[in-house]
């Protein structure tokens, strides 16, 4: 379902990764084997999402021409850890508790909403999501949500996860959702398991997820934050960097029918690296803006090493975001930008960011 973790756990032996059974739980565990994601689920409403910044986060990291990070140093430690942990490496390949996460991130947690772990950075959020709507004069709400291990250990974030989503394929070939007793009797498997694992759910790999939605909400993990900060970014930058930068992608979809009419590029790999990086540039120009985030020289230097550290070399990949050079380059663009303005106090338009982006990505490829 989701992405595997890599070839140090598909290395394991997969008849090593049964999970245990009892009679009791042996029907839930067919249930749940057996359950499929409504292969409508985002058609309706055709939801387009940015990137995930979770999906490389959740693989394991080995060395390749960008070089190795502090990043993948502490990506490490929580896989490893999980890779020790039959159960939850089951879990962790089959990509499940990721996915019930996800999705109720996205569509159902509608709840007061805190961020970090014990809610330390609820503040400062709630601070930057203002600033960002009237920096950019947002004309729409965005909806910010955070992502917590703990959701999955909550018998009503499960069970309503379940009979929102997910159902069985009949022979026919319809889709049926499952009852709420059939969810109620797969939740309680779920947290059993969770009972037995010392990673389920607590490990931050479990709540990595960080997009932007067209349906106007954005989803940050804290297992996202996390990471990235104990790889020695503050806390902080990483909070706001993420955000400002889910944002931009936010008055993207916003600006699409005028900015990419036809799509960013027709080759999907350079549109996904094109948006990225606007995306690193304007979340740059926000953060070092007199009137926006305010981060001087020396933070500004932790958020360059936050999109260092999330870059990639997979040029080919639909998923590209760019590499780490081009990406501090995006980011440098930003802060330029913000600091050479002759009015430190005149903000720019989303507009007139765009334009200065067009006019200058060469310099960034």
């Amino acid at each position: 379902m989701f992405l595997a973790l890599g070839a140090a756990i598909t290395s394991c032996e997969k008849e090593n990764l049964d999970q245990p059974s009892t009679d009791a739980n042996a029907s839930s565990a067919k249930f749940a084997s057996e359950l499929v994601l409504n292969p409508n689920t985002n058609k309706s409403s055709a939801l387009e999402t940015s990137e995930n910044i979770g999906d490389p986060m959740r693989n394991a990291v080995t060395p390749s021409e960008c070089g190795p990070t502090q990043f993948s140093a502490v990506q490490r430690i929580y896989i490893n850890q999980i890779i020790a942990d039959p159960i939850a490496l089951f879990e962790a390949q089959d990509g499940f508790y990721s996915l019930i996460n996800r999705y109720y991130s996205w569509f159902l947690n509608d709840v007061p909403q805190y961020f970090g772990e014990d809610g330390k950075y609820t503040s400062l959020m709630v601070k930057r999501q203002r600033e960002l709507k009237s920096f950019w004069d947002m004309p729409v709400e965005i909806k910010v949500n955070g992502q917590h291990t703990a959701n999955l250990n909550d018998s009503d974030v499960w069970e309503e996860t379940l009979t929102t989503f997910f159902g069985y394929t009949q022979e026919d070939g319809s889709f049926v959702y499952i009852t709420a007793e059939e969810a109620k009797e797969i939740a309680d498997y779920y947290l059993s398991l969770n009972e037995l694992s010392t990673n389920l759910p607590e490990n931050p790999y479990f709540a990595t997820d960080g997009f932007a939605s067209s349906n106007r909400t954005v989803v940050i993990g804290d297992g996202l934050v996390r990471w990235l900060a104990e790889a020695g970014i503050d806390e902080g930058i990483v909070w706001s960097g993420i955000l400002a930068h889910e944002w931009a992608h936010q008055i993207q979809f916003i600006k699409r029918p005028i900015w990419y009419p036809a799509g960013a590029d027709p080759d999907a790999a350079t549109a996904t690296r094109y948006t990225e990086l606007e995306a690193d540039f304007m979340a740059a120009y926000y953060m070092t803006h007199k009137r926006g985030a305010t981060y001087n020289q020396k933070r500004v230097e932790e958020f360059f090493n936050l999109f260092f550290q999330i870059g990639d070399c997979g040029f080919t990949s639909a998923g590209h975001h760019g590499t780490p050079l081009q990406r501090m380059a995006a980011a440098n663009l930003g802060f330029n930008l913000a600091s050479q303005a002759q009015k430190q106090g005149h903000i720019l338009t989303q507009q007139e960011a765009h334009e200065y982006f067009v006019a200058n990505i060469a310099s960034i490829l």
